[in-house]
């Protein structure tokens, strides 16, 4: 018999409703249903407005479904994200300008829970694997917004997660780190690991999603 499928998210008829300021229902996701396997990287696509965030917001625990189930690994999001962690990088990240490249991936570290004595090896880590070396004293008020890219990736890859979700990962990169960021993507490819990667770029999408 073949080997059965160990499915780490599901989306049972998931809706998702908000409230406008006006007080009208507005629905971002109606009657979504899908299961992701361990191992998987998953790409979303979508125009804006096509419910990609809200998706996202509703597997980190950010918002609850209005009807329907989420879960990850048969917990709630909330459950899940509270007791074991994911690995996110955000589309629009704010950091305090004052703080230095160094100094920011050290403050993330701590909010990762990485015990204080491996802090210093895991930023040094990261620091290598997305070139930020040269960056690693300038202040994120001085950073550009490829190199401000780069480093949401790097806190994003402080812990070693089971779960990624990725949000617009290559937005602001230049092509030589969109090609580098092909490669940082098939270097999380493991059994154990599932990545979420959302875009507007089909092309990179369909290069790196299964």
């Amino acid at each position: 018999m073949p080997a059965q499928r160990a499915f780490v998210i599901e989306f049972s008829s998931a809706t998702k409703i908000y409230k406008s300021i006006l007080g009208r229902s507005v629905t971002a996701v109606e009657d979504f249903s899908l299961s992701v396997e361990e191992g998987e990287v998953l790409g979303i696509a979508g125009p804006n407005g096509a419910g990609k965030s809200t998706l996202i917001s509703l597997l980190l625990g950010y918002a609850r479904p209005t009807s329907g189930t989420v879960t990850i690994a048969g917990e709630s999001p909330r459950e899940y994200v509270e007791k074991r962690g994911i690995g996110y990088l955000s589309e629009l990240m704010t950091i305090n300008p004052t703080w230095t490249t160094e100094s920011a991936l050290a403050r993330f570290a701590v909010l990762a829970a990485i015990p204080g004595s491996e802090i210093p090896q895991r930023v040094e880590a990261v620091i290598s694997q997305l070139g930020l070396g040269e960056h690693r004293k300038k202040k994120i008020k001085a950073l550009s917004k490829g190199n401000l890219q780069r480093l949401g990736l790097a806190q994003s890859l402080l812990r070693d997660e089971d779960l990624m979700i990725l949000d617009e990962p290559t937005h602001g990169l230049d092509p030589v780190w969109t090609q580098n960021f092909r490669g940082i993507v098939e270097g999380l490819r493991r059994p154990g690991r599932t990545v979420i990667i959302a875009s507007h770029n089909l092309d990179e999408l369909q290069r790196l999603a299964d």
